[in-house]
């Protein structure tokens, strides 16, 4: 395992469940010397990313806060979508979800809601969760690439079928093509009991950044309030594409005028 490998793995070891980890265990988890785990850590604290916990061992960093501030005020994706996750919210009536991929994973990286409107739901900002369950983490799945789908079944195939996907790759293949070809996605209490959500995908290009969605309570839903949120779901992240793609066509005409 080279060096860089490994400290990202020792930065990954960290978890609710861990959150100060000994020197002792990690090289126990890692299969590698005192001196290299010792000199990991003295890199990954000088770098602010860890800190030492007198007695126990090692936390994550003050680092880490001031990057996610970063994130906050400069994602890209979270300035494409402005204030219209606060008018979603006001609108539907719901929770809304702005989520990014992460590996094989989904995370929230903005939660709005309005006061009367707060909707307790699985996700929340930081939180990874699974690709297969929920229609946050749904629409993601249908518009990943073939090879990143067929990858995930090779690896996750019990899974997937655990969480009501089709038992074969050609079934789930043909299910998120489905998805693919009606742009949008909706369940109800497959996450959260008695919530429904509605989301819709968000797209660069042919690939597939993340997901905009909207949770609330299924027994508030007539049809007519069905068919308004999902429209606003739709609307709203076609509006957040279109600005993500209004960026990149800027980028790339100053980077043609700096020729």
């Amino acid at each position: 395992m080279g060096g860089r490998s490994r400290l990202l793995r020792i930065l990954a070891s960290f978890d609710l469940s861990r959150p100060v980890l000994k020197p002792a265990e990690l090289m126990d988890e890692l299969g590698v010397s005192r001196a290299s785990i010792y000199r990991d850590l003295a890199d990954l604290e000088h770098a602010g990313l860890l800190e030492r916990v007198a007695d126990r061992g090692y936390a994550l960093g003050s680092l880490i806060v001031e990057l996610d501030r970063q994130i906050r005020l400069a994602d890209p994706l979270l300035n494409a979508s402005g204030t219209l996750l606060r008018k979603l919210a006001d609108e539907t009536g719901g929770t809304v979800l702005l989520c990014r991929v992460h590996g094989a994973k989904v995370l929230c990286i903005h939660q709005e809601a309005t006061q009367a409107g707060q909707t307790p739901v699985s996700y929340e900002r930081g939180r990874a969760m699974p690709l297969y369950r929920g229609a946050t983490s749904k629409i993601i799945l249908a518009h990943l690439q073939d090879s990143a789908l067929a990858a995930l079944w090779e690896r996750d195939a019990d899974e997937m079928e655990a969480a009501g996907l089709p038992p074969t790759y050609d079934g789930l293949r043909d299910a998120m093509q489905a998805i693919r070809n009606d742009g949008y996605y909706v369940t109800e209490s497959e996450l959260d009991r008695g919530l429904a959500g509605f989301a819709a995908p968000l797209m660069d290009g042919v690939r597939v950044l993340g997901s905009l969605s909207v949770v609330t309570p299924a027994q508030d839903l007539t049809d007519a309030r069905r068919k308004s949120v999902l429209t606003r779901v739709v609307t709203a992240a076609a509006t957040i594409e279109s600005r993500i793609e209004e960026e990149r066509l800027k980028a790339r005409n100053k980077k043609g005028r700096q020729r």
